[in-house]
């Protein structure tokens, strides 16, 4: 529980920093607290064990975070604009509905957070710890994952374009029907081997997979506009109802797969659509993937 005498601090926001320059030796206790009252607050929670805490709704834009243990916090629908999280604790934090466009979340443990509908546009994740973590419907464009370790993260439909993945590590990462436009999945750990995601419905629009190993996947409705197959190895892919448009397909390997070829135009090793992308199909996948489970 939360220390009270430290609490009373976090709402007076010239005593507390008064206080935490005659006090570098002690981390804050603002644990199993609900610190969404009141109008004003402290903004400098670098090293504060606030794990389990409550900051609904607060405007904590530019806030400090940095190092602290937030374990199971709940920080859901919480204005974090320019925020630091840098090395925090976050296993287990709820961020949903989240503002933090331009957050700095580097080498911050996000182990199995719930950050469904964030909007973290231009964050900064580089060395961050997403294992197992929930980020459906959320916004991560331009975002930098560099080194992060992202294994197992529930990603379905987010808009995750022109973000840098190198050497990230994407195993078993489900992006199904997520936007991965222009960014490029090879540059990742995981190198020209995708076989272990999941990319169902996925937008790969002008996304380089040159090479790309991609064998017997589940392709389905993936949206190809003038992408980089070339070389590719598709063989025994279904890529049933998939959309393709000026997508370079020299060299590619096809065996065995599933591809609508009567609604499909070959040209000097460009593949076009004869039909335009099945937008509505989203709309039944939850409903499949649960059948597919019983």
């Amino acid at each position: 529980m939360a220390n009270p005498a430290h609490l009373r601090l976090f709402f007076e926001p010239e005593r507390w920093d008064i206080w935490r320059q005659q006090n570098l030796d002690i981390m804050p206790d603002l644990s199993k607290a609900d610190l969404s009252g009141g109008e004003i607050w402290t903004d400098a929670l670098q090293y504060v064990d606030a794990s389990g805490s409550t900051f609904h709704y607060m405007n904590l834009v530019g806030a400090n975070f940095d190092g602290a243990l937030l374990v199971g916090a709940s920080l859901s629908t919480a204005i974090l604009i320019e925020a630091s999280f840098i090395e925090a604790d976050l296993r287990g934090a709820d961020l949903f509905a989240g503002m933090g466009s331009g957050v700095d979340m580097s080498a911050a443990n996000l182990q199995g957070a719930f950050l469904v509908s964030v909007s973290m546009n231009d964050a900064k994740l580089c060395g961050a710890d997403l294992r197992k973590a929930t980020v459906r419907k959320a916004t991560l464009e331009r975002s930098d994952f560099r080194g992060a370790n992202l294994a197992g993260i529930h990603a379905s439909e987010c808009a995750i374009y022109d973000a840098n993945v190198a050497d990230a590590d994407l195993t078993g990462a489900d992006f199904r029907w997520a936007t991965l436009s222009r960014t490029n999945l090879l540059e990742a750990r995981n190198g020209h081997d995708l076989m272990h995601l999941r990319l169902r419905g996925s937008s790969l629009r002008e996304t380089n997979l040159r090479g790309a190993l991609m064998r017997n996947m589940d392709l389905r409705n993936v949206f190809f506009e003038k992408a980089d197959l070339r070389g590719a190895d598709l063989r025994g892919a279904d890529l049933t109802k998939a959309f393709f448009d000026h997508t370079m397909v020299a060299d590619t390997l096809f065996d065995g797969a599933l591809v609508d070829w009567d609604r499909v135009t070959r040209s000097h090793d460009l593949l076009t659509s004869n039909e335009g992308p099945d937008w509505d199909a989203w709309k039944t996948w939850e409903d499949e993937e649960e059948d597919d489970e019983l």
